[in-house]
């Protein structure tokens, strides 16, 4: 099978699950990696929620909108973490004399 193989409206559901599974590595603090594990299952339950739609038919909008859903609902929940770059920013400023943010 290739990707041209896939109908487009399941390419994009399946894009749009990979983007909202995609998040930057988190400081390695501890209230880091919790908020973390809190935005990945969050947005690990919307997954489900897109799935089990599609799965018992009550995705009545179409696959585009799940995708669409995913998208819109990643977008207003961003992480609330520092990430590892932020953290890593924070230890050169610092270094260089500065103060973090």
């Amino acid at each position: 099978m290739t990707a041209t193989d896939i109908p487009e409206p399941v390419r994009d559901l399946l894009a749009a699950i990979s983007e909202t599974l995609t998040l930057p590595d988190p400081a390695g603090d501890r209230m880091d990696l919790v908020r973390y594990e809190g935005c990945i299952s969050e947005r690990v339950h919307l997954i489900q929620l897109a799935i089990r739609d599609v799965l018992s038919g009550k995705a009545t909008n179409g696959l585009e909108w799940e995708a669409a859903f995913l998208r819109k609902q990643s977008t207003a929940r961003p992480p609330r973490y520092r990430t590892s770059e932020e953290y890593l920013a924070d230890l050169r400023e610092i270094a260089s004399g500065g103060e973090t943010r």
